[in-house]
C-alpha cells in the first residue's frame, strides 16, 4: 500500500473532498435513488475531471464514484445487471486520472463502501420495493468488496457508518478481502448536546419527516466500540457538521490509538467556506489528526486552500504554506 510510509512517520494524508456534490457541481446527471453512480455510466469524463481536480488540488487520496453503487441502490436505477461493471469503470476512472495528470506521485486510489440504501425520489425513507434482506444485503456487501478489490483500490473506505449491525455486516465484507479498511462514523449533536449517530431520515429534503424512520438517536461510543473491535486501519469522523465531527473526534480520540481521519461536509445546515474549512482542518492535525479532508459539498476549492494551509506535519504548528500542483482550470458551477 503506498500510504504504508506515510502512516507509520505520522505523515498528514490529505483526502479529496465531496465526490457526487463535485460531480454534481461539474454538471454531471444524478439519480434519485443512486444518486451519482449513474454519472460513472453516462458521463464518465466528468468523473474523470473531478479526480483529476482534486489531485491538482494535492490530494494524497482519491474516493472512486462507488458509494452508492452496491446491487440493491442500483436496482432502483434499474441497472442492478450493470453492478459490477459499474463499480469497475469507476476504479478506472479513478486510475486514469492519476495517470493522466500526476503518473508519478504516489496517489492512492480509496474503495468509497456505504450501507446506504434506494430512497423514495425527493425523500429519504427506504423504498420497501429495493429494500434487501440481510442475506441479500450481506450478498450484495461482498460482491461489491470483492469487485472494489478485484479492479485494484488501494484500500477500501467505509463511509457513513451510523449502527452497529449493518456497518459490520459491510465492513466484514471489506476486510475480508484482505486489503486495509479505513472506517469513517458520521455523527450528530442532539439538542440536548449528547453526541449520537446521525440518523439520515432527519435530514429529509422533502420536509416530511417520518417519524416512523427516527429511531432513538444511539450514542456514538458503542458505535466506535464496534467498528474498533473489527480491526481496521484507520477509524475517523465523517459526514458530520464541523460541531458534531469535533465532538466525535473528542470521544474517538479517548477509545482508539490508531490513525486517525476527519472528513466533515461543509454543506447545510453549517456552510463552511474554503477558509473557515481550512483553518479548522490545520487544527485538528495540530491536535494530532493524521488524515484530513471533507465529505459532501466539501469543493476541489475547500481542498486546495486546506492544503496551502496545513502544518508540515502531524502535531505541528503551521509555519508557511505548503507547494501544491498547479491550479487546474475548473469550470463554473452549474445550475448554482
Amino acid at each position: 500500500m503506498i500510504l504504508d510510509d506515510k502512516l507509520k512517520n505520522k505523515e498528514i494524508i490529505v483526502l479529496d473532498g465531496g465526490v457526487g456534490t463535485e460531480i454534481a457541481r461539474f454538471g454531471g446527471a444524478m439519480h434519485d435513488a443512486a444518486w451519482c453512480a449513474v454519472a460513472t455510466k453516462t458521463q464518465p469524463e466528468i468523473v474523470r475531471q473531478v479526480h483529476e481536480a482534486y489531485i491538482h488540488a494535492g490530494a494524497d487520496v482519491i474516493t472512486t464514484n462507488t458509494f452508492a453503487t452496491c446491487r440493491h441502490v442500483l436496482e432502483a436505477a434499474n441497472l442492478a445487471d450493470e453492478t459490477v461493471s459499474i463499480i469497475t469503470r469507476s476504479v478506472e476512472l479513478a486510475r486514469e486520472a492519476i495517470t493522466n495528470v500526476a503518473p508519478s506521485r504516489p496517489i492512492a486510489i480509496a474503495g468509497s463502501m456505504a450501507n446506504t440504501i434506494a430512497y423514495i425520489p425527493g425523500t429519504y425513507k427506504p423504498d420497501p420495493e429495493y429494500a434487501p434482506t440481510a442475506e441479500e444485503e450481506e450478498s450484495d456487501y461482498r460482491e461489491m468488496a470483492q469487485t472494489l478489490a478485484k479492479a485494484g483500490v488501494d484500500f477500501i473506505l467505509m463511509e457513513m457508518m451510523t449502527d452497529i449491525e449493518r456497518a459490520s455486516r459491510a465492513t466484514k465484507a471489506a476486510l475480508n478481502t484482505g486489503l486495509p479498511v479505513w472506517v469513517g462514523i458520521s455523527c450528530s449533536l442532539s439538542d440536548d448536546g449528547a453526541v449520537v449517530a446521525r440518523n439520515v431520515q432527519a435530514d429529509d429534503p422533502s420536509g416530511q419527516v417520518d417519524k416512523s424512520l427516527l429511531r432513538k438517536p444511539m450514542p456514538l461510543e458503542p458505535i466506535i466500540d464496534a467498528m474498533i473491535a473489527l480491526n481496521p486501519q484507520v477509524v475517523g469522523i465523517m459526514h458530520s457538521s464541523i460541531e458534531a465531527t469535533q465532538a466525535g473526534l473528542d470521544i474517538l480520540l479517548k477509545r482508539w490509538n490508531g490513525p486517525v481521519m476527519i472528513y466533515p461536509e461543509t454543506g447545510p445546515p453549517h456552510f463552511s467556506g474554503p477558509d473557515v474549512f481550512a483553518a479548522q482542518c490545520r487544527r485538528w492535525v495540530e491536535e494530532g489528526v493524521q488524515i484530513i479532508g471533507g465529505c459532501c459539498d466539501t469543493t476541489v476549492e475547500h481542498i486546495r486552500t486546506m492544503v496551502n494551509d496545513l502544518p508540515d506535519a502531524v502535531g505541528e504548528r503551521s509555519t508557511s504554506p505548503q507547494e501544491t500542483a498547479p491550479r487546474p482550470a475548473i469550470p463554473e458551477p452549474i445550475g448554482l
